[in-house]
């Protein structure tokens, strides 16, 4: 007999986990997972970069992309669409030019004849839009079949005053409101937009006029929009004016005087454009030149309402 105390016994009696391991019949089947490293600092953290070790994940090689890129560069079935449909849109835009009426194919090919200025025109044309009383000839001196340079004629009309007018329009509208605090961001993408879209409906009212009444003039739809452009100096110069005094009387005046010079240096500009025959040998009648003066006194009255209309919510009453 044995005591419980003996050392044999305690032997025999003990359990070993390994010997219960190795004695079931699914040793082998199931291994104690490895502990996976923690993704570096750099790396990008996410469940499966916890989980996984960062040597399973896959990259793409930069010889295989490079390989691929130029795979495709020589693929010569791409290079042939790629051609085909280059002469494609080459031939449908030749075809839509071609479509086009000759008036207006020779107006897109010379505008850029409107830009044509320089420092000394620009000077000499804003004093005469807001200074136009002194007499002077208002006649274009060379040929009027074309766009003139305005660099070599100071009545020629041109882009660049109006474009740079708008512009500028939008800058002292925002500063008007900053003055104000009712300045936001947006303010300036609305003031841009609404310029644009008053210009679109008043060229196309004028043009669908001349349609209808069926008046042939010298004035082409491209010296339209630069005339029409025109007032945006005028609202310039009203706004600086409040801009500066902060009353609404110097507006008020300002306005008026802007609206008068506007309108006295589109009568003297326009009139020989729509009116041909300005001697006073040929009569006036409804069926004929009568139409021209009223549509040339609806473009220069025009003016004004858009110089107050577009100012006139800038002002604080």
């Amino acid at each position: 007999m044995h005591s419980a105390d003996d050392p044999v016994h305690r032997s025999k009696n003990h359990f070993h986990p390994s010997t219960a391991q190795a004695s079931n019949g699914y040793e082998g089947d199931y291994t104690v997972p490895h502990t996976r490293s923690a993704p570096s600092q750099n790396a990008f953290f996410s469940p499966q970069s916890a989980f996984y070790s960062s040597s399973s994940q896959q990259t793409i090689p930069t010889n295989q992309v490079a390989s691929s890129m130029e795979l495709l560069s020589n693929n010569p079935f791409l290079n042939v669409g790629i051609k085909a449909v280059g002469d494609s849109m080459k031939d449908i835009t030749g075809k839509t030019v071609n479509m086009l009426p000759n008036e207006m194919k020779k107006s897109l090919s010379s505008i850029k004849d409107y830009f044509a200025v320089d420092q000394i025109y620009v000077m000499k044309k804003l004093s005469l839009l807001l200074f136009p009383f002194r007499p002077r000839n208002w006649s274009v001196g060379y040929s009027a079949d074309g766009p003139v340079p305005p660099r070599v004629d100071t009545n020629a009309p041109d882009y660049y005053i109006p474009l740079m007018s708008v512009m500028t329009y939008v800058l002292v509208a925002g500063l008007v409101l900053g003055t104000q605090n009712r300045f936001t961001p947006e303010q300036l993408g609305m003031h841009a937009s609404s310029a644009l879209v008053w210009n679109i409906i008043e060229i196309g009212l004028l043009c669908l006029t001349f349609y209808i009444l069926n008046i042939q003039s010298k004035l082409r739809t491209l010296d339209l929009i630069a005339y029409c452009g025109y007032k945006y100096v005028g609202m310039i110069a009203a706004l600086s004016s409040y801009l500066a005094t902060h009353s609404l009387f110097v507006y008020r005046c300002s306005l008026l005087y802007v609206s008068i010079s506007l309108s006295y240096f589109l009568i003297k500009c326009l009139r020989l454009k729509i009116l041909p025959d300005t001697s006073g040998s040929h009569t006036y009648n409804a069926n004929g030149n009568a139409r021209r003066v009223y549509l040339l006194l609806a473009i220069v009255l025009i003016q004004p309402l858009f110089i107050w209309y577009l100012t006139r919510h800038l002002i604080v009453t």
